[in-house]
């Protein structure tokens, strides 16, 4: 949580792409706070501190509550994290809320529960197609966003796939 030691590393991008996230499995709304509101909010502060001319993109997800007041409280949190980032001096900021989303071949970050759950992304991507989206097409979106720009600061899955496929 103390980043003035590298603060003025953080001068001079065009572009940030926030990434960082846990699952809420397991933990109660102040940790999850901590982790997901918490953090994001005081390096995005650290970055727009010297840094207002950069796009944000952050990464929060599907079902995410905007409104704050919903009975689901990761969708609450992230959502009050992204209302939060709007309000930041940026030159642009973007909110991503992906769905399922296939990990790229050889990823080692995907935990227990997800990596059990990966056998049953070809079935949902073929009873839903419109829930799922590859890693690659999150990320495409996101770099489409800071180059190209996008008419919304929220983008549901079907426009990271519609912003992915910009050319």
């Amino acid at each position: 949580m103390d980043l003035a030691a590298v603060t003025d590393k953080f001068a001079g991008y065009d572009a940030c792409f926030f990434c960082s996230g846990v699952t809420s499995i397991g933990k109660k709304q102040d940790e999850y706070t901590r982790l997901t509101y918490d953090i994001t909010l005081n390096f995005a502060q650290a970055v727009a501190s010297v840094n207002p001319n950069l796009v944000f993109t952050y990464v929060s997800g599907a079902s995410t509550d905007s409104s704050e007041k919903g009975s689901i409280m990761w969708a609450r949190v992230k959502g009050r994290t992204e209302n939060a980032l709007f309000k930041l001096p940026y030159k642009k900021a973007y909110a991503f809320r992906p769905g399922i989303m296939k990990p790229v071949e050889g990823q080692q970050s995907l935990n227990g529960v997800y990596r059990w759950f990966m056998w049953l992304y070809p079935v949902v991507n073929f009873v839903s197609p419109k829930s799922t989206l590859t890693l690659h097409q999150v990320g495409q979106a996101m770099i489409n966003c800071v180059t190209k720009g996008y008419n919304k600061p929220i983008l549901e899955i079907s426009d990271i796939r519609i912003v992915a496929s910009l050319q």
